[in-house]
């Protein structure tokens, strides 16, 4: 399936039933844009920024929180910057409540972000079937000490199939293993932290494709997250999303756009 352009349509004509998972290229963002992107922030997350020291872990939150707000605000009906977030126990983000009053088409809004080299991927879950949903997007690239992340991270029989490859697939394998664990953790609202090696994936022998693609998975003393499916939403990159749904098999919409595309297309309240 052949992932579309840049949306132009209003996003209102998009399936509700469906889980849409966007692709945000960030490569090439004017200034303008990101001004209008971290205007949108609320106190606290500009607060945020001025720690970062470094002007490029400045740009992606702004980038990251920025696009996410936009984007929401289209689901919503709400201005980027009105928007409210309420966080889990491990900081994963949900919509505040009083965003959502009884005639809301997207109460119970579920969605996840994940940024990685110059793209941002933000998974959008408008039906009620949708209770909660964890991305992960990873560049594919070269990775250092792959034998300690193995040990860290994986299962013995995971990090043997990683292990028994050449160098870049080992990393490429790995990244595959990395991806699908972190989706599955944030859609249970748990960091990385909480032992990676509870999950077993298993991967189809076959490199992923454009179409997101069911990934079989064992736990070990956790809640089960749900189905997982990994796709490859563009050259050079790797995607899983884990869906805890009451529909047996979810459907995805791919979208692509950018940051100017979001800020062009911004309600007016």
């Amino acid at each position: 399936m052949p992932i579309p352009e840049p949306d132009q349509e209003p996003l209102t004509v998009l399936n509700p039933a469906a889980i849409d998972l966007w692709l945000i290229a960030t490569d090439t963002v004017e200034p303008p844009v990101l001004a209008s992107l971290q205007s949108a922030l609320s106190a606290e997350e500009q607060a945020h920024l001025q720690p970062r020291r470094l002007p490029a872990a400045q740009r992606n939150m702004a980038l990251s929180r920025g696009c996410l707000r936009y984007l929401l605000s289209h689901y919503t009906g709400q201005a980027p910057s009105s928007l409210r977030f309420a966080y889990g126990p491990r900081g994963k983000p949900e919509l505040a409540s009083s965003h959502h009053g009884p005639a809301s088409a997207y109460q119970g809004l579920a969605f996840n972000l994940s940024h990685s080299g110059a793209r941002l991927l933000i998974g959008v879950g408008a039906a009620s079937a949708v209770k909660a949903i964890g991305v992960d997007l990873e560049e594919l690239r070269d990775l250092k000490q792959l034998s300690g992340l193995c040990r860290r991270c994986l299962t013995p029989a995971e990090a043997a199939t990683v292990l028994a490859l050449d160098h870049p697939q080992a990393d490429h394998r790995f990244l595959r293993y990395w991806t699908g664990k972190e989706a599955c953790l944030k859609a249970l609202g748990l960091g990385i932290v909480d032992s990676m090696q509870s999950l077993e994936l298993t991967l189809a022998p076959t490199e992923p494709t454009e179409v997101p693609a069911v990934m079989a998975v064992a736990t070990d003393g956790l809640q089960h997250p749900g189905r997982l499916y990994q796709w490859r939403p563009t050259a050079g990159f790797v995607a899983a999303i884990a869906v805890q749904s009451d529909s047996h098999h979810p459907t995805f919409q791919l979208r692509q756009t950018t940051p100017a595309a979001l800020v062009e297309k911004a309600f007016s309240y």
